[in-house]
């Protein structure tokens, strides 16, 4: 699938990438307004807990804030391609939770929490986000409020893998406020909690990634002092081969699918789609931001000369992909794997793929409403290699 529009939609008949993000667009410069005007509760955007059946759950989390700039509508206008394109790695029963994030601090709606949601409902889904635009202008926002939200009040009792992707500019804060806590999450606290015990929190029931925009625009690739900074914050939680930094917002949805091609081990079924279906400069931009998470050499410029359009390769057997589902013990101080060795820092794990090495002892506890782990079964797809796929222009 291509901005060209050379993709079958499917179920996504009519929609078209120019005119949706134009209308988005719309929508991002009244939302607030429209949302105050309508006394919209901010309570209402935040569920008192979250429930999937889904056995791929994925959770996009997207700062809104005023210097996000085109990322909230770029994702609106790719939602068909999100959908059909994500199912190719996750299958079938993908669905979808999209999350906003705001500064608490001077936001009137820092927090907003969608349901998980499959096809057509994801548009309807990012239009019920308040797209404030506000923040607080110190290369902060709360996104540990997301981060404790998901990690204590989703319940996923099916899931296999189950993949969460923060796209955002600045840091995080040093603690999670325990009023914030409370207020925005439902959650309360024995005492603060530091956003690294946070994200280890999240870590335990997803694949957890960051894609960073620059906080400072340089005008290359190059990261200012100031983002080195926010990018080293959120790295040594999550790891560089979790981190993508991505100045072109454009291609967001580029990488959300070279992510999920890690985490399902089809790197090469995604850089022969990405490469068919866009043109060199994007492959090219698409690649930079992943090379940490994909470990790959500088992306070559080099194209199919015989492929005039974008074309996304599918496919198309009766042959079902084979599964590899690992066990873990549902203890604290155990967590999935899905292929290789991985550093953890929330107490010894161990994987039927690796071992993972402890850095930080036990991580602090939580009180309040949690919502229960995911299945804690990892998933590995593997090609059949008795089928060839076959290639449809989307």
């Amino acid at each position: 699938m291509s901005e060209a529009g050379d993709w079958d939609p499917g179920p996504w008949k009519g929609h078209d990438f120019i005119s949706a993000k134009q209308k988005y667009d719309i929508h991002v410069g009244r939302s607030y307004s429209d949302a105050v005007q309508k006394s919209v509760n901010p309570d209402k955007l935040v569920p008192a807990s979250l429930h999937t059946e889904s056995n791929a759950p994925l959770v996009i989390a997207c700062d809104v804030t005023g210097s996000m700039g085109e990322s909230p509508a770029t994702i609106f206008s790719k939602c068909p391609y999100l959908d059909l394109e994500g199912k190719e790695y996750l299958g079938d029963d993908l669905a979808i939770s999209f999350a906003a994030v705001g500064d608490a601090y001077t936001d009137k709606y820092p927090l907003q929490v969608r349901p998980f949601v499959k096809g057509l409902e994801l548009k309807a889904s990012l239009e019920e986000l308040v797209i404030e635009g506000g923040g607080g202008g110190q290369s902060m926002e709360t996104y540990e409020l997301a981060a404790l939200y998901y990690a204590t009040h989703a319940e996923m009792p099916n899931a296999l893998n189950p993949i969460f992707v923060f796209i955002g500019d600045e840091g995080l804060y040093e603690f999670v406020d325990k009023a914030q806590a409370k207020r925005w999450t439902r959650t309360t606290l024995e005492k603060r909690m530091s956003y690294k015990d946070v994200l280890q929190a999240l870590q335990q029931k997803y694949a957890v990634y960051c894609i960073r925009q620059p906080y400072q625009k340089t005008g290359g690739d190059k990261m200012s002092a100031a983002d080195v900074k926010i990018h080293k914050q959120w790295a040594d939680v999550l790891g560089e081969d979790h981190m993508a930094f991505l100045p072109d917002a454009t291609r967001i949805v580029d990488v959300i699918f070279g992510i999920l091609a890690k985490e399902t081990g089809r790197v090469k079924y995604f850089q022969e789609e990405i490469t068919q279906r866009q043109t060199p400069q994007q492959v090219n931009t698409a690649m930079k931001g992943l090379k940490t998470i994909l470990g790959l050499p500088s992306p070559s410029s080099k194209r199919n000369k015989t492929s005039g359009n974008s074309v996304t390769t599918k496919k198309k057997t009766a042959v079902k992909k084979s599964l590899v589902l690992t066990q873990k013990k549902s203890t604290a101080g155990t967590k999935k794997s899905t292929t290789g060795t991985k550093k953890s820092t929330t107490g010894t794990k161990k994987s039927t793929t690796g071992t993972k090495k402890n850095t930080t002892g036990k991580k602090k506890s939580l009180t309040g409403t949690k919502g229960s782990k995911a299945s804690g079964k990892s998933v590995t797809t593997k090609k059949s290699s008795s089928s060839k796929k076959s290639k449809k222009l989307i």
